[in-house]
């Protein structure tokens, strides 16, 4: 666990910039416990064996009584939104994101950076990862944010007929007028979506 935060605090903003990340155990949806933490300070709100309750008043609280992942630029509006929050901020941050990964964990990521394109679809994957390495932890029978039967975003479905057509992913792109490396973040979200292993398998999916 201490891996995982450290490799994610140090890689996960784009800008290079160091992120403050800390992944946490859910109890009952009413408590998390902090397992690991990076980045932080050291006397700081947030370290390990930390234990707070999940509010809705916070972006962890909603996070995951909502099951779904919470994108928050902190500015003005973030301290209307969450009141609670500004005695306990230790650094400005420029934005966070909030990660139920299941019904067992969290991981929340500060960045001094703000959000900037596609940077939805790369948390979007890492928790598909996360989500794949947080099962050998603890099997649950459901995972919060599981992508399988959400409905394609309309990039996805242009993608999607475009991948029908025999289309490869630098054609697509071509096509499009994106990268070949977003398609293929898209792809990825599209066999998720539909419950296939890839390109024949859309057939079925159809």
């Amino acid at each position: 666990m201490d891996q995982l935060t450290k490799f994610l605090s140090v890689s996960n903003c784009p800008s290079g910039e160091l992120s403050s990340v800390y992944a946490a155990k859910v109890i009952n949806k009413q408590s998390l416990l902090v397992e690991s933490a990076h980045g932080y300070q050291k006397d700081g709100f947030i370290q390990a064996g930390k234990l707070f309750d999940v509010e809705r008043g916070r972006p962890s609280g909603r996070a995951i009584l909502e099951n779904q992942m919470l994108f928050d630029p902190v500015d003005a509006a973030y301290y209307e939104k969450y009141p609670a929050d500004p005695g306990k901020v230790t650094y400005q941050w420029s934005s966070k994101v909030s990660i139920p990964i299941n019904e067992n964990y969290f991981i929340q990521v500060s960045r001094f950076y703000p959000f900037e394109e596609n940077d939805e679809l790369y948390y979007q994957n890492l928790q598909s990862l996360l989500q794949i390495y947080f099962s050998k932890i603890g099997k649950v029978a459901h995972e919060a944010g599981d992508l399988y039967g959400k409905a394609l975003t309309q990039r996805q479905e242009d993608i999607y007929k475009l991948m029908k057509k025999g289309m490869t992913n630098e054609e697509i792109a071509s096509q499009i007028g994106f990268s070949a490396s977003m398609v293929k973040q898209e792809t990825m979200l599209i066999f998720s979506k539909l419950g296939v292993s890839g390109r024949k398998g859309l057939t079925d999916a159809s």
